[in-house]
């Protein structure tokens, strides 16, 4: 192989590493993100100043951020809240999932 053929297989080999590098990027993998809480009703929250804030619509909530109230069995009845839903200026942790569309908030941050 003479060096002209080198030199084209080693640009060759830089443009396929480049298309798979930009390729990667674009599928927006999922990722993990701090994000605070801006307001709840409706629920947005802002993952840093660069960005635009995520509106409800595009976030999911796991069990361990969303309001549960249970009844109390036995004695005077009533309920006990377990969790809390959610506060303006919480931080939480998210998983951005579903090519970057949706983010789903799996915890409070402390």
């Amino acid at each position: 192989m003479n060096s002209w053929e080198v030199g084209a297989l080693a640009e060759l080999a830089g443009v396929i590493q480049q298309i798979a590098q930009n390729t990667i990027a674009a599928m927006k993998l999922t990722d993990m993100s701090v994000g605070t809480v801006v307001s709840v009703s409706p629920l947005v929250i802002q993952t840093d100043t660069s960005m635009q804030p995520i509106p409800e619509a595009a976030v999911m909530l796991t069990d361990m951020v969303k309001e549960k109230v249970v009844p109390v069995q036995g004695g005077e009845g009533g309920t006990v809240r377990v969790t809390e839903r959610l506060k303006p200026g919480e931080r939480v942790l998210m998983l951005r999932v579903q090519n970057g569309n949706k983010y789903m908030i799996l915890s409070r941050i402390t």
